[in-house]
């Protein structure tokens, strides 16, 4: 069979697309696969690194209001209406999936078009605006999100979770902390603003750590590459001493391992970060980033807040004060701590990936 996928912009975008190819190849050891992205996003750095054939279409993301740049964004967009016949022309696709993102438009809504199958994967609560359109001709939609049924105008939904890497669903806690030298008695922390890094939870750990020299718990916080020397600059203008349990990390390669071996995480609401911390059945507290579109971060946070999962904080409520309280609120609370696991571990879905891939082949079979 001959499967094309579409999705990018961010990672919360390609990380799941590339999971359901690489589940794909598993079962049909045949499939002919192509990744469809922009020329230069960073979709195109991860498919061709992980072995996928690649093709590109023109596309820019439309403004939230009417100006000059709209035009631009049309025009823009019938080139890549036109890169993506040519691609559907070419490569004669069974299937078309799309993850969202705006360059995953030209592509499924010609297929669409072209009466060939199409599903859309939904990572968030508030779906995005690209996959809210596609939805509607869609042969199946896959949600993560139960909230997301009532803001998608189809019944072809089915709830399958967000599609994550293999790493996170074969960790061993002891093995984790073994491997990180944390001892049984430390209760561990594992903050980050997803991969990128966010300046408000930066700002709140540097007021932190100044307002408590004996920090009580062991801190991994990750500021991401492009905030760690304004983040290490601040901590030595305000002359903080880094104890022993703080440690101060640009970016890593190991969140299996790291999350795996923590007792919380604090974190942003993104789709991907959320389902692979349920499936840790790690409790949280969730700061939703402010200006993402829709403030779909935060229709994720309080989705996991009400399912008893997560304690969320608005960037607007954030300071070392309330982060610093919600922390002691979690980690010196036996009892609450293991209802948060339990209540993450409820929203896990390990076999997400493979409800989906098996709801690709029913369109195609």
């Amino acid at each position: 069979m001959r499967y094309i996928i579409s999705g990018g912009g961010t990672g919360g975008h390609i990380y799941p697309a590339l999971a359901i190819l690489d589940q794909i190849k598993k079962i049909d050891t045949d499939a002919k696969i192509l990744y469809v992205g922009t020329p230069d996003g960073l979709e195109r750095e991860l498919a061709i690194k992980s072995g996928y054939d690649y093709e590109t279409v023109r596309v820019m993301g439309l403004p939230r209001k009417p100006s000059l740049k709209s035009l631009k964004s049309a025009a823009v967009l019938l080139k890549g209406l036109g890169d993506a016949n040519r691609i559907l022309r070419k490569f004669k696709p069974d299937v078309v999936i799309g993850t969202g993102g705006y360059v995953s438009f030209p592509v499924v809504f010609l297929a669409q078009k072209k009466k060939i199958k199409t599903m859309i994967q939904e990572q968030n609560a508030y779906p995005g605006k690209v996959n809210r359109i596609l939805a509607k001709e869609a042969d199946k939609v896959a949600i993560a999100f139960e909230d997301a049924k009532k803001r998608l105008d189809t019944s072809k939904i089915f709830l399958a979770g967000n599609p994550i890497r293999p790493d996170f669903l074969n960790i061993n806690r002891e093995e984790s902390r073994k491997n990180l030298g944390i001892n049984k008695e430390e209760k561990v922390i594992v903050s980050f603003g997803g991969s990128g890094g966010q300046e408000s939870i930066n700002d709140a750990v540097i007021e932190m750590l100044k307002e408590n020299n004996t920090f009580p718990y062991t801190l991994y916080h990750i500021t991401g590459r492009v905030y760690y020397k304004e983040f290490m600059d601040k901590i030595k203008a305000e002359k903080i001493q880094l104890a022993d349990n703080i440690n101060i990390i640009e970016y890593s390669h190991k969140m299996p391992e790291l999350l795996g071996g923590a007792d919380l995480g604090i974190l942003s609401s993104s789709a991907m970060s959320l389902a692979e911390i349920s499936a840790l059945a790690l409790p949280s507290i969730l700061i939703p980033k402010e200006y993402t579109a829709d403030n779909h971060q935060e229709f994720n946070a309080r989705a996991f807040e009400n399912a008893g999962a997560s304690s969320v904080i608005l960037e607007k409520d954030l300071n070392s004060n309330t982060l610093y309280e919600s922390i002691k609120n979690i980690l010196d609370n036996e009892s609450l701590m293991l209802k948060m696991k339990e209540c993450a571990k409820i929203l896990a879905r390990p076999n997400s990936t493979k409800e989906i891939v098996e709801n690709i082949f029913e369109l195609i079979k």
